[in-house]
């Protein structure tokens, strides 16, 4: 069935005076409530907004708490390590200080007890040489012995011959020959004895000056690597100082992170002050939110009631052409549906096809192209009818807009903000007013509503819609938007 004019009563038949003034006060009452229900809606917007804003600023403190908190714990952990670290530096210190003195402790006995040996095995070593000289020399004293035993043998036995050549006269020289010659024998055997164990003598004293002069080279070895070794103690000295230094260090290091993590626990409580009263302000305005709606939805039905009242105001004419617009586009499908251009199930289409890179986004569907040839003439030829209306379009029932008139029409460029602005065609409004307006079916649905501009740019309005039936079936409706 096609929507049809509302047909308003006739007040011939009543006092016409009291009929004059209370059609009179009923169109003031409908303009008031007019303003008022934009002012309403307007508020309502903007409690909307602020509502919208805050949620994004909760969200972001909430944000903000948790990286305060990893923040802390991290402090925290930081703050643990440098106490661990300090403890460990303060055990390897006292370690260190022990050890280093037990061994500095121990090689100074050592370096006294090696250089009191390398003393004496230098005084060894040279009084062994001494003695080896000795003994050379008594050796060389014994060889001139020996050499003078065989010079006195030779001497007895010279001594020997001339006594037997002698004769008698020669006895007594004869004895002391033989004595002599006794005499060199014996000191030729004490001789050959001596030389002997001289001999060894030597031999011994040469070995163990050998020996003593090794221990000597050892001794002064042992002397000098205990200095290499005093000299690695004060590295080890040097290390420690280091240690200290490095626990110096840790200490200036963990006491900021202390005081960061009393500051960084003192902020997070703080901040979850500021998000508790956030939240508790979202939940107040939410709760204010929906009473802006319910404010909205009350004045938008008292103006619907006003309307609807059979007396003329301000919004009867409109409410008229919205009645007809939504007659003539009805008619346009059937007639279209009647000679084959389009099929029902074409014409009912609810498969959007999204247009890629569009943004904001738009879609084509299977009534697209009809709707482009058969809407303009009567959307264009409306926007004429009053200078209240600033747009007329048709949705079907889920708020997809396929033709819009042509200055929202325009294609679109790489300003998302522009082309919410300018290319408004081909768009789904699902929006609250949108869908009410798609899926009403009473006569005309009379709501306010913000129109997004896109940038954050808002219009107030009144949005006057009829529905479209096509052969008995809701196909959508017809759009006015009415500036207030």
């Amino acid at each position: 069935m096609h929507a049809q004019a509302l047909k308003l009563p006739d007040p011939a038949n009543e006092d016409a005076p009291s009929a004059e003034a209370a059609a009179h006060a009923v169109r003031e009452i409908a303009e008031r409530f007019g303003k008022l229900s934009a002012e309403i809606t307007d508020m309502s917007g903007r409690i909307g907004d602020v509502n919208a804003e805050l949620d994004r600023q909760t969200d972001g403190l909430h944000r903000v708490v948790s990286s305060v908190e990893q923040v802390s714990r991290s402090n925290q952990a930081i703050q643990q390590a440098a106490d661990t670290a300090q403890q460990a530096a303060s055990v390897v210190k006292s370690g260190l200080e022990r050890v280093t003195g037990a061994v500095r402790q121990g090689l100074n006995a050592a370096q006294s007890d090696i250089a009191e040996l390398s003393d004496g095995a230098q005084s060894i070593s040279q009084a062994l040489n001494e003695a080896v000289g000795r003994a050379h020399k008594a050796r060389e004293a014994s060889e001139a012995i020996q050499t003078i035993t065989r010079e006195i043998q030779l001497l007895s036995i010279n001594a020997g011959v001339e006594a037997a050549r002698s004769g008698a006269a020669g006895r007594g020289f004869a004895v002391i020959a033989a004595a002599v010659k006794q005499l060199a024998e014996q000191t030729r055997d004490a001789t050959a004895a001596s030389a002997k164990q001289l001999d060894a003598l030597v031999a011994t004293v040469d070995q163990l000056a050998k020996q003593s002069e090794a221990n000597a080279q050892a001794a002064r070895r042992a002397s000098e690597e205990s200095q290499g070794i005093s000299q690695q103690i004060g590295e080890l000295d040097h290390f420690g100082r280091s240690v200290v230094g490095l626990i110096g260090e840790i200490d200036s290091i963990s006491a900021p992170a202390r005081e960061n993590a009393v500051a960084f626990a003192q902020v997070g409580g703080e901040l979850k002050g500021l998000v508790n009263g956030v939240d508790q302000s979202a939940r107040n305005l939410e709760v204010a939110a929906r009473r802006g709606a319910s404010l909205v939805a009350t004045s938008e039905a008292i103006l619907g009631a006003i309307a609807g009242s059979g007396v003329r105001t301000p919004q009867s004419d409109m409410i008229e052409l919205a009645a007809e617009a939504a007659a003539t586009m009805a008619e346009l499908f059937e007639r279209a549906l009647a000679k084959g251009e389009i099929g029902q199930a074409e014409l009912f289409d609810e498969a959007y096809r999204p247009i890629p890179g569009s943004d904001p986004q738009q879609f084509m569907s299977r009534f697209t192209e009809l709707t482009d040839r058969l809407l303009p003439s009567v959307q264009e030829k409306m926007l004429s009818a009053s200078k209240r209306i600033v747009f007329c379009a048709a949705v079907d029932r889920n708020g997809y807009l396929p033709t819009h008139n042509r200055k929202y029409s325009q294609p679109q460029g790489p300003d998302p903000v522009w082309n919410n602005a300018n290319c408004r065609n081909r768009r789904i409004f699902n929006d609250r007013t949108g869908l009410a307006a798609a899926r009403n079916q009473k006569p005309f649905l009379l709501q306010t509503y913000r129109r997004d501009m896109g940038g954050g740019n808002f219009l107030v309005m009144e949005d006057l819609s009829a529905p479209i039936f096509v052969r008995g079936r809701h196909w959508g409706g017809v759009r006015f938007g009415l500036s207030v």
